[in-house]
């Protein structure tokens, strides 16, 4: 059914739908090239950061602080390693690609939960540090919807992606709207519908490493449909980034 509707509404208004499509395109390069570039991004062949989360519950109470230390290779394909200590206990996550592990002080976790953490949050941790760069990725759609004004009385460029089914780690499934500031063109904010529930996210502060522009700190909240927040969820904040570290080989690799 949604197939057919696409195709019904590009053979009635074709010349709105190209539009829309050209402006989308031009609004996610320019972004790219405030960014520092594709040229450049693409020339980096791994990444490495740590990953602070400050998690809060619903009234306010900090309820779990986390460093992770995130690497991942870039190039030639995608690959990850997230590590971390958490109540004691070692935590690690491995990517090679085309499959991941969940380990708990060195022992593979087997459990369906362990798995789907292990691709889904290796995958998206990656999606969201390499924006807006993954814009351009295959599979990509994109929409251009107009001027919006955020509630703290932003004026952006409202950008819907949607993914083509089986594209990355999630295609499909999630429909994700960007906020773009209207001048320069960099994330002001983005809003989650991921078919469960949604969430909202602020782009606090940026920094720049190696003349590429990374999110420095971001805060999730708790939103319904209408992105009407509720509570701080958590703050995430990147430090220690750097690009085209060398990793040993079995960093992507466990003994099963």
């Amino acid at each position: 059914m949604s197939c057919k509707r696409e195709v019904k509404e590009e053979a009635i208004k074709p010349k709105q739908v190209n539009r829309e499509l050209n402006q989308a395109e031009k609004l996610v390069n320019e972004a790219i090239n405030h960014a520092g570039g594709m040229d450049k991004w693409a020339s980096k062949k791994t990444l490495t950061y740590t990953k602070n989360i400050q998690s809060y519950d619903s009234i306010g109470n900090l309820i779990r602080t986390v460093a992770q230390v995130h690497k991942y290779q870039l190039k030639p394909s995608f690959k990850a390693n997230m590590s971390w200590e958490q109540d004691g206990n070692k935590h690690e996550i491995v990517n090679n690609g085309k499959q991941s592990w969940k380990l708990l002080n060195g022992k593979i976790q087997d459990d369906k939960a362990s798995v789907n953490i292990a691709w889904n949050s290796s995958f998206g941790s990656q999606y969201m540090v390499s924006m807006p760069f993954k814009l351009k990725a295959p599979g990509t759609i994109l929409n251009y919807e107009g001027i919006d004004t955020l509630s703290n009385n932003r004026i952006v460029h409202k950008l819907k992606v949607t993914y083509e089914k089986g594209a990355g780690s999630a295609g499909g499934m999630h429909t994700w709207y960007y906020f773009l500031n209207k001048d320069n063109y960099q994330f002001e904010a983005n809003f989650l519908d991921h078919g469960k529930g949604f969430s909202y996210t602020d782009y606090e502060t940026f920094i720049k490493v190696d003349g590429i522009e990374i999110t420095k700190e971001r805060k999730s909240y708790a939103s319904n449909a209408i992105m009407e927040t509720t509570y701080l969820k958590t703050i995430y904040s990147n430090t220690n980034i750097k690009f085209d570290k060398e990793f040993p080989e079995n960093l992507f690799q466990v003994d099963n």
